[in-house]
């Protein structure tokens, strides 16, 4: 095992389990006045902890900076909750973390978080940001 790094487990543990096997969930942070705003995203759970990946130019870096509370709900394609929200604590990743959490978004998603968001990010000038979630209370 690495320094830093919990040591991998097949199956989460806690309440995020209920997200291991979902493609997409709908991310809702809040904006400055208290407002919902909702966004799709890839999601990767190990143990404990989720992760997720936003473009770094997204206005949704500045709303989790503000208030990293944030609510996690599945969601279909489009972006349509599937399911009862769960709140969650969002923290942005660098260095090695990051680099952890982009392995196991692109193992989990190979095609949109492997190939197609990094392309996207690159091709617009912007890095992505990936967040680790836990939930609030754990």
């Amino acid at each position: 095992m690495r320094a830093g790094y919990p040591a991998r487990m097949s199956t989460p543990t806690t309440g995020l389990r209920i997200f291991a096997r979902e493609r997409r969930v709908r991310l809702t942070a809040y904006a400055r006045e208290g407002t919902p705003v909702g966004h799709v995203s890839g999601i990767a759970v190990e143990g404990d902890r989720a992760y997720v990946r936003t473009p770094g130019r997204d206005r949704r870096n500045a709303h989790l900076a503000r208030y990293p509370e944030v609510e996690i709900t599945p969601a279909t394609l489009g972006g349509t909750p599937n399911g009862a929200p769960v709140k969650a604590r969002a923290r942005r990743l660098e260095g090695a973390e990051a680099r952890h959490a982009a392995g196991l978004l692109a193992r989990r998603h190979p095609l949109t978080q492997g190939l197609a968001v990094p392309f996207w990010c690159a091709m617009h000038l912007s890095r992505p940001v990936h967040y680790e979630l836990r939930l609030v209370g754990e």
